[in-house]
């Protein structure tokens, strides 16, 4: 069983990490994640999420994009009550809004359309801070529902390694988060710090396995 960390304990409010996204050793764009002021929401305090995703036109020859993802989830669980998502592709468009109704079981899109959701299921921009506040010195794996782009997944996560990873940011020794069922994440290298920084993000674009290295941090009291 993991052990879950405070993560208001070890990730700053307000926090701000900036990366470079690389297809081997080309970078093809850049990515930021922020950590926004808290927001009540049905008498709720949810932490509030916004990640920005950029595919530089310069390489329109292998994929361009923009994604903008923001999440709202309770402080006390980090269980995911709304989420949005805007996409902006070449060929394809498309912005909705999602409330998890958890008491209820359903997911309900701003399109109209609903679907059956999971016991405590998160979106993916949740997921990736919740994976953070994972005690995973002490754990010998995870398990975890998520509800992501009108699918549910039950995810399996463990540690695959350690390493050192060198960015622009500094260097980290990290251990290699991995999911070991399929899935829409790919291997999150997290800080051995008490901050527990996803330094180093795998993931498909495009159909092409592509790696976000951190190349920033700041906070708002900087």
């Amino acid at each position: 069983m993991c052990i879950l960390v405070f993560i208001l304990a070890i990730v700053s409010a307000q926090e701000k990490l900036e990366y470079e996204i690389r297809y081997g050793p080309i970078v093809v764009g850049s990515m930021v994640l922020e950590r926004l002021e808290p927001k009540l929401i049905e008498g709720e305090w949810c932490e509030h999420l916004r990640a920005e995703v950029e595919i530089d036109q310069n390489f329109s020859w292998f994929f361009w994009a923009e994604y903008r993802f923001e999440s709202w989830c309770r402080s006390k669980d980090w269980l995911t009550l709304r989420s949005y998502k805007r996409t902006s592709e070449r060929n394809y468009r498309s912005e909705y809004y999602i409330s998890f109704v958890h008491d209820s079981a359903v997911a309900r899109y701003s399109d109209g359309r609903v679907f059956a959701l999971p016991d405590s299921a998160r979106d993916l921009l949740t997921l990736w801070y919740f994976l953070r506040g994972i005690n995973w010195q002490e754990s010998k794996g995870l398990t975890v529902n998520a509800h992501i782009d009108r699918r549910n997944w039950n995810l399996k996560f463990c540690i695959s390694g350690s390493q050192m990873v060198k960015t622009r940011a500094g260097d980290f020794f990290c251990l290699a988060v991995t999911p070991i069922t399929l899935s829409p994440l790919g291997t999150v290298f997290l800080s051995r710090d008490y901050r527990h920084l996803p330094v180093a993000i795998r993931s498909k674009i495009g159909g092409l396995t592509v790696t976000a290295f951190l190349r920033k941090i700041s906070y708002q009291d900087e």
